[in-house]
């Protein structure tokens, strides 16, 4: 018999709407919507206005904040859905995503191809027990730089 992982997530709308969790104001939400605008006090940094409804860009380092799950007996899996470019990767050849939960490093991941991606992460128990929220920190190394057509830092495209 195979155990079941909690899931923390940043997704798309369909999760957020599936799990049925919105944050209220002082609430986190387990899982959150990036371009939902109830869900903007929880991304707590590096993150540039909703375009298109959807989505939004981040900077090379983004944060947010989200409530762990509460039964979580055998840890949770954290869920990132994001996409980068074609455009994007084909000037950095190569790009890895980094992130930590409280500051507890997980296991980085190369970034493959251009398209839609999902990164997923084991979150041991022990490294949510007992805590009402935690801040959980990504990293895009390398990044693309300001240049003339776009003058942000652009990390990737969180859905």
């Amino acid at each position: 018999m195979t155990r079941r992982k909690t899931l923390i997530a940043i997704s798309a709308g369909i999760l957020a709407q599936a799990c049925g969790r919105k944050s209220k104001e002082g609430d986190l939400a387990e899982v959150i919507n990036a371009a939902d605008p109830a869900h903007a006090a929880q991304l707590l940094r590096g993150f540039y206005p909703i375009e298109e409804n959807s989505w939004r860009w981040t900077q090379s380092k983004f944060a947010m904040a989200l409530k762990p799950p509460r039964r979580t007996p055998n840890g949770a899996v954290l869920f990132l859905k994001y996409s980068i470019p074609e455009a994007v990767l084909s000037k950095l050849k190569e790009t890895t995503l980094s992130a930590a939960v409280d500051g507890i490093p997980l296991q980085p991941e190369k970034i493959p191809q251009a398209g839609m991606l999902e990164y997923r992460r084991e979150v041991p128990a022990d490294d949510l027990r007992g805590k009402t929220g935690v801040t959980v920190e990504f990293t895009v190394s390398p990044f693309l730089p300001p240049g003339d057509q776009d003058k942000r830092e652009l990390g990737v495209i969180v859905h």
